[in-house]
């Protein structure tokens, strides 16, 4: 299978490869939620949960404030840039590509091992800047904990790049395939290792972590290896390529610090609830509810989006019907799968916070806060889909300074509203949930906006009336969904587990039943034109 052509998959084909990739991410996202049952029964909203909930941002967020957006948006432009628009069967063109990658690599892995570093000498003045209210005692802990995970930076990177190689290939299941693994390799630490280090068990998840990403990175070495990619260690600074993806990674870096400067953000205003309102670890609580907008929100919209971004990188530049059509399937698919997900999970909020979370030190009150959290977040979920879609269309225009500007405007209006709900009392942890929503409806218009402009022929017929049809879907599922759930009454967070899995399945089918028949019925959606 070496070097084989690229093909772009469509209708049936590029759906079923999309559904792989969502089912795998699922299976990841499980067991990632699993390990998060695990810690929150293990250590609730203690110090030690608090410390490790701050320990364990810092370097991930560090890594996607400068890196992760920068590493998939500027390497898979160029590297689809230096093979055939029409695949890689140019053995010539695939050589020099794939050289490409082994240069960045290198360049990578040092940029990253130097960011470690970094990490672990000023751990302390970092974690200073980004929480509140930890006495003494935790904050020397999530110090502690902090330096040991920073390394995993290293494999982080060094996985992201291979991600885009694989991506850039047509492969597609085994990057959503590496997750799994090492959640899984978590939470049997956290089931068998764990309860044997008793005190010292923090310690040890932390140590877990990092190799977690580790066997992230090798799991990657086999499917490249099939595909005929050879890492070859090579520094050059000068390298052309090199230089291009590097002068496009600045605007990159800041676009993408949404989403991350979103969660450090909702730490922050989660502390000052957790001091100003008396919300007991407020800091657990919205660290759970975005554990859960980011399953929800991630699984629906990243597998599209990162089908559709190598197609985007090749079209960009010499196929204007077909780019706009691309952007039009993305965005129709994963607004048609995004919005009645949303809708249930608004209503079923309690429900899905209890089933997931509500056991050990994790109370009953915890998951009614958890959930008041969660809901402002989801409400803002299509504004998600587009904020993504439309970043990587831009990147692979390279017109990368549009998704930077979003991303600042998305961040004071995040700042700016948590600010005013949080200093007036509005809202109580409600408040984190909803100043991350309103950061990404400004996001998500300035992308919408621009690209009207910018893209001829992106805004049809079709596209309206898929639009409107899949948010009335949605809200006939929102509606549905609430009249069963009154019909099905039952306090969520003083019902059992088995009575709230039951409940969220009744309310939940009937709805998204309706939901199928009617958008088959319309032919809207994945049953229409506009899908990928």
């Amino acid at each position: 299978m070496k070097n084989k052509e690229i093909r772009n998959k469509s209708g049936s084909g590029a759906v079923r490869t999309v559904g792989i990739m969502m089912g795998a991410t699922v299976i990841s996202k499980l067991l990632g939620m699993l390990r998060g049952v695990l810690q929150t029964r293990a250590w609730g909203t203690t110090p030690q949960a608090n410390a490790f909930t701050a320990a364990s941002k810092l370097p991930l967020a560090v890594f996607d404030m400068f890196l992760s957006a920068a590493v998939l948006g500027c390497f898979i432009p160029v590297y689809n840039s230096l093979v055939k628009k029409d695949g890689l069967s140019d053995e010539t063109d695939m050589r020099e590509a794939d050289r490409f990658a082994s240069v960045f690599l290198t360049f990578i892995i040092a940029v990253c091992g130097l960011a470690a570093l970094l990490g672990i000498i000023f751990a302390e003045p970092l974690l200073r800047l980004m929480t509140a209210g930890l006495d003494a005692e935790t904050f020397a802990l999530a110090v502690t904990l902090t330096r040991m995970m920073f390394p995993m930076m290293i494999f982080t990177g060094a996985a992201y790049t291979l991600v885009g190689v694989l991506q850039s290939k047509g492969s597609f299941v085994a990057p959503a395939m590496i997750s799994a693994i090492s959640n899984a390799g978590v939470v049997i630490y956290l089931a068998v290792v764990n309860p044997l280090l008793g005190d010292k068990g923090i310690y040890g998840l932390a140590a877990a972590y990092t190799l977690a990403w580790l066997i992230q990175l090798l799991t990657l070495v086999a499917p490249l290896k099939k595909l005929g990619f050879s890492y070859r260690p090579r520094l050059d600074l000068k390298d052309p390529p090199l230089i291009k993806a590097l002068k496009m990674a600045p605007p990159i870096m800041a676009g993408s610090w949404l989403s991350p400067m979103g969660v450090l953000l909702g730490q922050y205003f989660a502390a000052q609830v957790a001091v100003r309102m008396a919300v007991p670890g407020a800091t657990t609580v919205f660290d759970c509810a975005n554990n859960i907008y980011v399953m929800i929100a991630g699984t629906l919209t990243y597998s599209i989006c990162n089908y559709t971004f190598p197609k985007l990188s090749r079209l960009a530049g010499n196929d204007g019907k077909g780019f706009a059509a691309t952007i039009r399937g993305g965005l129709v698919s994963a607004l048609y799968i995004a919005v009645p997900f949303m809708a249930a999970a608004l209503v079923l909020a309690g429900e899905g916070v209890s089933v997931l979370y509500k056991r050990g030190a994790f109370t009953a009150e915890d998951a009614k806060n958890t959930a008041m959290a969660l809901r402002p977040m989801l409400a803002a979920m299509p504004f998600f889909c587009v904020t993504e879609l439309f970043s990587r269309v831009f990147y692979s225009k390279n017109q990368v300074k549009i998704p930077m500007f979003a991303a600042v405007a998305g961040i004071a209006a995040n700042a700016l509203t948590g600010s005013v709900l949080v200093r007036t009392g509005i809202g109580s942890v409600a408040a984190v949930g909803a100043a991350n929503g309103v950061g990404q409806f400004v996001s998500a218009l300035i992308l919408f906006v621009f690209a009207v402009k910018r893209i001829q022929g992106l805004i049809d017929k079709g596209l309206v009336r898929d639009t409107l049809g899949i948010l009335f879907g949605g809200g006939v599922v929102f509606a549905v969904s609430a009249v069963m759930s009154r019909l099905v009454s039952s306090e969520p967070y003083t019902a059992s587990f088995i009575t709230n899995v039951v409940k969220a399945v009744v309310i939940f089918a009937p709805s998204a039943v309706l939901y199928l028949v009617l958008t088959k019925l319309a032919r809207i959606g994945l049953f229409g034109k506009n899908r990928l």
